[in-house]
C-alpha cells in the first residue's frame, strides 16, 4: 500500500512539473498579444537605418551602388526589420505610417536587388535570367504574411507597387516617390519617407519631378510638351486624382504654363532603363 502511494505521489510531482514547463513554454493568448504590442511599439517609424543609407549614397539624380555593395550591413538589418512586421502590427498603424512603410520597402528592396548582382548596367538585365518574368514580377521579398493576395508567399516589387501602394492608397504622388533604379525614374529622395512629414515629402517629390526638364519638357516658348512615360503608363491614376493628366500637371507647375499645358499636344519620352549609378554622372 505504501509503495502504491509513493508511486502515485511521484507521478503527481512529475505531471505537475511537466505542466509547469509546458505553461512556461507556451504563452497564453493574452501574453502573446502583449508581446506583439511591445514589438509593434519597437518598430522605428523614422526608418533611421534606411535614412542613413540614403543620406550617404544618394548623389543628385544618382545612387552609389558600389559603395553600398561593399558594405551593406545596415541595409540587411533594415530589411530584416521590414520582414519582421506582422499583419496585425501593420494593421495597428496609421495610414501615413503604412504608406511610408511600403514606399521605403519598395525602394530598399529595389536597391537590394541591384547590389545583389552589381555591377550591372540596368536592372532590366536581370530579366533574362527569369524566363518570361521581369525582375519586377519576381517574388523575392520575404514578407509572406503581408502578401495582398492572401497567399503566404514572398512579394514582388510589382505586388508592392501595384497591389498595395496604388490600390490601397490611391495617391498618384507615389509615382514620384518609388524608384525603379533607372535613369528615367524620379530620383530617389535623399531621406526616408516618414509618416509625420509624408504629405510634404510627396508634394516635394511630385513638384520636382514634374518640373524637371530632363524628365518632362514643358516649354511654351518652344511649343513642346514631352512627358515622362510614367504619365502614359499610369494615366488612370492621374485622371482619378485630377480629372486628366493635363490638370494634374497644372497642380504642380507655375501659373504661366497652365494655358499651354491645357492645349498643347502631348508626346511621351522613351524610358531610359540605364542604371541610375553615380558613374553615369561622370560619363
Amino acid at each position: 500500500m505504501k509503495s502504491l502511494l509513493a508511486t502515485a505521489f511521484a507521478f503527481l510531482l512529475v505531471s505537475t512539473s511537466c505542466a509547469a514547463r509546458e505553461s512556461s513554454a507556451a504563452p497564453s493568448p493574452a501574453s502573446k498579444t502583449v508581446a506583439q504590442a511591445e514589438h509593434a511599439a519597437d518598430f522605428d517609424h523614422t526608418h533611421a537605418l534606411w535614412d542613413g543609407i540614403l543620406k550617404s549614397h544618394v548623389h543628385g539624380n544618382s545612387f552609389d551602388y558600389a559603395a553600398l555593395a561593399a558594405d551593406h550591413a545596415d541595409l540587411d538589418t533594415y530589411l530584416d526589420t521590414l520582414h519582421a512586421v506582422t499583419g496585425e502590427e501593420l494593421g495597428s498603424w496609421s495610414r501615413e505610417q503604412r504608406f511610408a512603410f511600403w514606399i521605403n520597402a519598395y525602394n530598399a528592396h529595389t536597391i537590394a536587388k541591384v547590389i545583389e548582382h552589381y555591377p550591372i548596367s540596368s536592372i532590366r538585365k536581370l530579366d533574362k535570367n527569369l524566363g518570361l518574368t521581369t525582375v519586377f514580377e519576381q517574388p523575392f521579398i520575404a514578407m509572406d504574411e503581408l502578401n495582398p493576395s492572401g497567399k503566404h508567399k514572398p512579394l514582388s516589387l510589382n505586388d508592392i507597387e501595384h497591389e498595395i501602394l496604388r490600390k490601397r492608397f490611391k495617391d498618384a504622388r507615389v509615382h514620384a516617390a518609388v524608384n525603379c533604379a533607372s535613369a528615367s525614374c524620379p530620383p530617389l529622395r535623399a531621406e526616408a519617407f516618414v509618416a509625420d512629414r509624408l504629405d510634404q515629402q510627396l508634394d516635394q517629390q511630385m513638384r520636382a519631378f514634374v518640373n524637371d526638364p530632363t524628365r518632362n519638357k514643358i516649354d511654351p516658348n518652344k511649343k513642346k510638351m514631352r512627358l515622362s512615360a510614367i504619365f502614359d503608363w499610369f494615366e488612370g491614376d492621374f485622371e482619378r486624382d485630377a480629372g486628366s493628366v493635363r490638370e494634374y500637371l497644372v497642380r504642380w507647375t507655375p501659373e504661366g504654363k497652365h494655358d499651354f499645358i491645357r492645349t498643347a499636344p502631348i508626346s511621351y519620352k522613351d524610358y531610359d532603363w540605364a542604371l541610375n549609378d553615380v558613374d553615369k554622372d561622370n560619363e
